[in-house]
């Protein structure tokens, strides 16, 4: 079963079920007739009742997402497969995370600076913006350059009605995009961080023991994948602990009481997990989480799953935060 199909609970949404189907129709040419289908303007839409504006909305999700799901697909794959342009990591530095902006020619992250996970996370963020840049170039200039137009007309009737919490993330293809994406970069140090905290306790397990066990726990990756856009922010904050001054200012790791150790037969770690009592899957589960608007059917992330049918992008991503993770040196015992 893939991952990317089930809800934080394990059950299978019908939902996932429908975009997967989406995405993979998209992905070939005969998707290209999806770029054709006649869109309501912004303006025709926002002179609609509340009612009709969400009936037409939701009827578009689907495709919203799955043309996402193409897009950073191909982001992630082309990230991947040219680790070995930019050695020692395949990481570079676009210049996203200090400027807000993406460099053209970016240089390579250098062998040494991933001394903590907050440069892991920076780096790694700055790599994805800037692969996701090129395949946003190389889309327009291909035969599916109908995806990228499609996506703006999608996310500009989606602007309608989006709240404070969105309208940055529906401001256009690339931060619609991205916005998935950072919750398996960024997100995925932030894991991995708090994992290696976790196993602090275990100083028999080596280096390599350690980054076995994070391989092993894709679930936490994938339980934030899951929820939808108007849920995920609050859901990524009620997960954080307090700030620590000996960090960088600004940064703040994950509870680490919120996860826990799961043992294998043998009593020594296997995987980490997030504790049940603290899931959040679609719907709100906390106080904070009740006064959230629930308008739509959780989709979650565009990185969930493989229109080409492959490994999840998701997986991807944190498989490789942890193979990064521990070339730089991050999961030794203390």
């Amino acid at each position: 079963m893939d991952p990317a199909a089930q809800d934080a609970g394990g059950n299978v949404e019908e939902p996932s079920r429908r975009l997967s189907a989406r995405a993979h129709d998209l992905a070939g040419q005969r998707g290209a007739a999806a770029g054709k289908l006649r869109l309501p303007t912004p303006d025709a839409l926002a002179s609609q009742p509340p009612k009709a504006r969400h009936e037409v909305l939701e009827g578009l999700r689907v495709e919203l997402y799955a043309i996402s799901s193409v897009i950073a697909e191909g982001a992630v794959e082309r990230a991947y497969a040219g680790r070995d342009e930019h050695p020692p990591y395949g990481l570079v530095r676009s210049g996203h995370t200090d400027w807000r902006m993406v460099l053209a020619t970016p240089k390579a992250v250098e062998e040494g600076e991933l001394d903590s996970f907050f440069a892991l996370g920076k780096a790694y963020v700055d790599t994805m913006v800037f692969h996701l840049a090129s395949e946003f170039t190389a889309l327009k200039a291909s035969d599916k350059a109908w995806m990228v137009s499609r996506l703006e007309d999608l996310l500009a009737l989606f602007r309608v009605d989006a709240g404070p919490a969105t309208k940055g993330r529906v401001r256009d293809g690339l931060s619609f995009v991205y916005g998935g994406l950072h919750f398996g970069t960024g997100v995925s140090a932030q894991l991995a961080e708090v994992m290696a905290r976790l196993l602090a306790p275990f100083p028999d397990l080596a280096a390599a023991e350690r980054a076995e066990v994070l391989a092993r726990s894709t679930r936490p990756a994938h339980r934030f994948a899951a929820l939808n856009f108007d849920h995920v922010i609050v859901a990524y904050h009620e997960f954080l602990g307090p700030p620590d001054p000996s960090t960088p200012i600004g940064q703040r790791w994950f509870d680490a009481d919120r996860f826990a150790v799961q043992p294998g037969a043998d009593g020594r770690p296997f995987a980490i997990d997030v504790r049940p009592e603290h899931l959040v899957a679609g719907k709100p589960h906390t106080p904070r989480m009740a006064a959230v608007r629930t308008t739509y059917a959780t989709h979650g992330c565009p990185a969930r799953i493989s229109p080409a049918g492959a490994t999840p992008p998701i997986t991807r991503l944190w498989t490789w935060c942890v193979d990064l993770a521990h070339n730089a040196g991050l999961l030794a015992p203390l």
